[in-house]
């Protein structure tokens, strides 16, 4: 987003958000995940995060980091905060100037032990761009270096802040190199730290064959990914923008089915789901390609391409000369995809 720090004129009210969380609660909706620009500047975040504990929802937050000094850490904890998701780009120097901040780097190196401490678990993320890309195993070894339980890497978005750099994205070879570089990581039995990979699903049968060619049993995962698949739109996270907007995607701020003023949860729901209902086109169509169901390309990316979130996701990183090598079985019937299934996916 390109968040400004001012409060949009039909922002939900706090009574609003508190009605919200209380609907949520009622719903039976298991995980909220509370993200901004940065959520802790909201006047009553507290408010909002205690009511969301009351209600035996689990709560993740994706924050800067800059609020967080040991006793907030501890008041995180209390709250029933299991994980908290934050940004790094970088070396010192690097981030801060990605940032606009000096010393943000520091006070997130300060948040992540206190929050250790604290036995919050911390998701390290970054977005992935020809900026960052000389810093990123940098940033991985940050993450193992600071016990993270998890990094995530997301592909360059052009919305927000970054709307019309598609020159800043990395070339397909690049993140094969970074997914090879994944694979073997995950095979090491001394690492203990967890990947999530965002806004570029081919990446997940990119590593599937990896894995099958390493000799590696990947029959559950994929198993799961005929009902869920690597992108979330339709059947995964719904996402409400602090005006009440629903989208099926956090990373399209303009894409939305609705309000959650005027439709239940349910409603909302069954918005999204109609989007899983829909086959790719392009490139990443099921007579197209074998594993449609499995990534479903980037919806985002299409409807920020083309307007049309149904199109073809030009970034995809699968060599199309090669023969596939995961055993996907002709579909039966519909198979809906979904959800990012880790702690900080898709923040």
């Amino acid at each position: 987003m390109a968040a400004d720090g001012h409060a949009l004129p039909d922002q939900l009210t706090d009574e609003e958000t508190i009605s919200l969380v209380r609907r949520m609660g009622e719903a039976g909706v298991p995980v909220v995940f509370l993200s901004g620009g940065e959520p802790m500047m909201r006047s009553n975040f507290w408010e909002i995060l205690a009511e969301v504990n009351a209600q035996g929802v689990r709560p993740t937050i994706s924050t800067n980091c800059t609020f967080i000094d040991e006793a907030a850490a501890k008041r995180l904890k209390e709250y029933g905060v299991r994980w908290i998701a934050t940004s790094m780009y970088g070396p010192p120097e690097f981030h801060d100037a990605m940032v606009g901040v000096p010393g943000t780097h520091a006070k997130i190196v300060r948040a992540v032990k206190a929050l250790r401490a604290e036995g919050v678990g911390v998701v390290l993320k970054t977005a992935l761009s020809v900026d960052t890309w000389p810093y990123i195993f940098d940033v991985i070894q940050m993450a193992k270096d600071l016990d993270c339980g998890l990094v995530y890497i997301c592909d360059l978005i052009t919305a927000g802040r970054s709307e019309g750099e598609d020159d800043s994205r990395v070339s397909v070879e690049q993140w094969r190199q970074l997914a090879d570089f994944v694979v073997e990581d995950m095979l090491d039995p001394d690492v203990k730290l967890e990947y999530d990979i965002g806004a570029i699903p081919s990446v997940i049968p990119y590593i599937a064959e990896r894995f099958i060619e390493r000799g590696v049993d990947v029959s559950k995962g994929l198993e799961r990914l005929k009902i869920m698949s690597a992108c979330p739109v339709g059947k995964g996270h719904m996402n409400i923008n602090s005006e009440g907007g629903v989208m099926p995607c956090q990373f399209a701020q303009d894409w939305v089915v609705g309000n959650i003023r005027e439709m239940s949860l349910a409603e909302a729901t069954a918005a999204c789901y109609q989007i899983d209902l829909e086959e790719s086109k392009g490139i990443c169509a099921p007579d197209a390609c074998e594993y449609s169901r499995i990534c479903r390309g980037c919806r985002a990316k299409a409807w920020q391409r083309e307007g049309d979130y149904m199109a073809e996701d030009l970034t995809c990183i699968l060599h199309p000369e090669r023969a596939r090598t995961i055993p996907v079985a002709p579909r039966v019937g519909h198979s809906p995809s979904a959800p990012c299934a880790v702690p900080g996916g898709c923040g």
